[in-house]
């Protein structure tokens, strides 16, 4: 397992190393290099609150960053990818001691159906938003689930600890901080119905992340944001078509990790009927991914009380469905099992390793693929802002620069999504202006670049 570890950091950190700055990253850079401090990063964070964004959990973070090296930037977003993949791991319940089986369900899970990989994982703007937001918010939920099911002490230190995580937590996304406090709701609920009290640790985790996302949806940013969003319909028919949106959305982006957990809810259905057990048991039994998947549906359609957002705001829904699934997976071989070897059961060991092979295939083609993809783009960027510098050295202010091969063009990239246009007032070609303090910089086709201005 830990060669498998290693394995998939190298990716991570390659694939992260070949995808350039992008969009936001460049005004976002402006700001937090104008600063002299960390006390202006936070006034920047502070404005930014009060006029369009509350998320200043990972944004401040995001500007913190950004005053570092870029090498730096992109080996902090690997090991954060890392920490992700293995807090997915932690809250598999069922498996082995070092069980590769489960790990390599995560990494398959997040990258072939991770919501958006490329603007989630890899744009490092979309990365802090949403990979280190839900890192934040998984990494506090396994905080309290380790005490909780572990029966640490409840001292003072550990729930003013935990309360402060959960501050954070509740401070970094708002359809997924909300998750992370349903999921809190629902586990206070189920230790209280069996021994009719609540620890400490879960209050103080339930108050902190109540007030995390207190700050967080109340920002006058939000709101600021949320009023410059118009929408065709409004009040209960504005609901109902953002109801439509977001069901879409999740078919879009979850079809087929929704039928692999119908059919590991099936199975198991299936087998605990056969073994006579009643609706009490059979629920029981299937608990963690049924509370997981209740959480994903919670995380997806509470997007439904604002303007539906892009779909990359499915991301940390994703993981709470993908921790269903793989716990489902793992009951089915591991639990729906009695230790019998009967040829049904054989089946099944055999279509899951069978289905997994497949993933594992498909993935070693794309990463092949893909990461050939990527150094070119890289390569084109690395160009680019060579040229661009260049020409400010010698005196120009009117830039005009390539744009990426349209050939490389891949699955684990969003460079071509927001890439340069020929207009210099396009928000993209502002922010790169901005940047570079030059008067304006467009952007042209390669091949019509490199015939008139790459001499």
């Amino acid at each position: 397992m830990a060669f498998l570890w290693i394995l998939f950091f190298i990716l991570i950190f390659i694939f992260n190393i070949c995808t350039p700055l992008i969009s936001d990253d460049f005004d976002y850079m402006s700001q937090a290099r104008s600063g002299n401090s960390l006390w202006d990063l936070i006034l920047q964070e502070y404005n930014q609150y009060m006029t369009w964004n509350g998320r200043s959990v990972t944004f401040i973070l995001y500007r913190i960053f950004l005053c570092a090296p870029e090498i730096i930037l992109k080996f902090a977003n690997s090991i954060v990818y890392m920490i992700l993949s293995m807090l997915i791991y932690f809250n598999i319940d069922n498996k082995k001691k070092y069980d590769v089986t489960v790990f390599v369900l995560v990494q398959l899970g997040l990258w072939i159906f991770g919501v958006r990989f490329p603007q989630t994982i890899l744009w490092e703007c979309g990365a802090f938003v949403y990979l280190w937001g839900m890192t934040i918010i998984l990494g506090f939920l396994s905080a309290v689930r380790y005490l909780v099911s572990n029966n640490r002490k409840e001292s003072v230190l550990s729930c003013a600890l935990i309360f402060l995580f959960g501050w954070a937590a509740g401070w970094c996304n708002e359809n997924t901080s909300g998750g992370a406090l349903l999921l809190l709701i629902i586990t206070a609920v189920c230790i209280y119905l069996t021994e009719k009290k609540v620890s400490r640790i879960i209050i103080s985790a339930i108050a902190g992340n109540v007030i995390g996302l207190g700050f967080l949806v109340l920002g006058p940013g939000v709101r600021s944001r949320a009023s410059s969003i118009e929408e065709l319909h409004s009040g209960l028919y504005g609901i109902v078509a953002r109801v439509q949106k977001l069901t879409l959305l999740n078919e879009e982006a979850f079809l087929i990790l929704l039928i692999i957990f119908a059919a590991t809810i099936i199975w198991s259905l299936y087998y605990h009927n056969k073994k006579g057990d009643n609706v009490k048991q059979i629920l029981f039994a299937l608990r963690y991914r049924i509370i997981f998947f209740v959480v994903y549906l919670a995380t997806v359609y509470a997007l439904a009380a604002t303007a539906v957002p892009q779909i990359r705001a499915l991301f940390g829904a994703g993981i709470f469905l993908l921790i269903a699934c793989i716990q489902g997976i793992v009951d089915n071989l591991r639990l729906d099992n009695d230790g019998k070897t009967d040829s049904t059961k054989q089946m099944l060991s055999f279509l899951y390793g069978s289905v997994i092979a497949a993933m594992s295939i498909y993935l070693f083609f794309q990463i092949i693929d893909c990461g050939a993809m990527l150094i070119r783009i890289r390569r084109d960027y690395d160009e680019r802002i060579a040229y661009i510098e260049q020409q400010i050295a010698a005196g120009e202010t009117d830039i005009v620069v390539a744009q990426f091969h349209e050939d490389f063009d891949n699955a684990y990239t969003c460079a071509y999504e927001m890439e340069l246009t020929d207009d210099p007032e396009y928000w993209i070609n502002v922010q790169y202006k901005n940047f570079f303090g030059v008067n304006s910089i467009t952007a042209i086709p390669y091949d019509e670049w490199e015939e008139n201005y790459s001499n």
